[in-house]
């Protein structure tokens, strides 16, 4: 995994910390709780992603594209996989909140597309 990568899913635990702790101050600890699990499948399918998608420097265009769609369809099925367990595990859950984590995590991926 590059350096890139290693910044980007960094940047996004601690966007997930970030959140999770303006939840407590909000809202209390169960929101704060929620929005932790949900930022974590964010990073945590990035991870998945990026272990999934290492093809070798100066592989061809059609290798690429193939190893991105496999890894991003790991990912779709590892966070639906993550939100089931969240939903069906953690009976107190708080939506809003768990949404928000996973959100801020997700703008951190987009945006640091643009910039990579």
């Amino acid at each position: 995994m590059n350096t890139a990568v290693r910044k980007i899913i960094l940047v996004q635990i601690a966007v997930a910390a970030l959140i999770a702790l303006l939840m407590w101050i909000v809202l209390g600890q169960l929101a704060a709780i929620s929005a932790l699990a949900g930022g974590s499948i964010g990073f945590i399918t990035a991870l998945v992603y990026a272990k999934k998608m290492s093809t070798p420097q100066g592989a061809e265009a059609k290798k690429i594209v193939r190893a991105h769609y496999g890894a991003e369809a790991y990912k779709l099925a590892f966070t639906m996989l993550l939100f089931t367990l969240v939903f069906k595990e953690f009976k107190a859950v708080e939506a809003l909140p768990l949404f928000i984590g996973y959100a801020g995590t997700l703008v951190v991926y987009w945006a640091a597309l643009i910039f990579v």
